[in-house]
């Protein structure tokens, strides 16, 4: 092997590292990092970097759903509808994406995460919990699929991100349970559904 490919070979190991230490420790899948490490330290476009981190989730997704059902068994059915729909809507979405501009997928990318930003810097103390009660019909909460699989298809991103927002502050599930979850949003509030 040659100096340049085990300089490659150690920086993407330190990387997938870095990501599954702060996947665990935050509750992310690791795009919303690995996305600008790929483009800036990696050189990738755009897209190829928001393709690459769908691609890590896949095992990421796995081991999560693995874990989390050891504990917390879910009922099949809603686990089904959920992940078809979020899968449809990253599917639908993506198509759209692939045809956008690297210059626009950039900047949509990069305002996304301005958002974000806002959002957590205004956020205030009081947040929505599971003691304020769910503020929506349960039987809603696959429609989460929506926005969770949009945010994959065109930012690359885990649903996750977009779904616990939504999980703490519309339907008023506890933090914890939003975010233990494997990255895909249809986890957490399985539970409160009938099977």
């Amino acid at each position: 092997m040659s100096l340049l490919t085990l300089s490659v070979l150690f920086s993407t190991l330190v990387l997938g590292a870095v990501l599954g230490f702060l996947g665990g420790l935050f509750g992310i899948g690791g795009g919303i990092i690995a996305i600008p490490v790929l483009v800036l330290a990696f050189g990738m476009t755009q897209a190829m970097a928001q393709g690459t981190s769908l691609a890590m989730m896949v095992p990421v997704l796995i081991v999560g759903w693995w874990r989390y059902t050891r504990s917390h068994p879910v009922p099949l059915r809603p686990a089904l509808l959920i992940g078809g729909l979020a899968s449809a809507t990253t599917y639908l979405v993506a198509q759209l994406a692939t045809r956008l501009e690297p210059n626009t997928l950039r900047t949509v990318f990069g305002a996304f995460l301005l958002l974000l930003a806002l959002r957590m810097l205004l956020r205030t103390k009081t947040s929505h919990n599971a003691e304020a009660g769910s503020k929506l019909d349960a039987r809603l909460m696959p429609l989460v699929g929506i926005p969770g699989g949009a945010s994959m298809g065109l930012l690359g991103i885990g649903g996750g991100l977009i779904a616990t927002p939504m999980l703490t502050g519309i339907f008023g599930q506890r933090q914890t349970i939003a975010l233990n979850r494997p990255g895909i949003e249809e986890v957490p509030f399985l539970e409160r559904m009938e099977p």
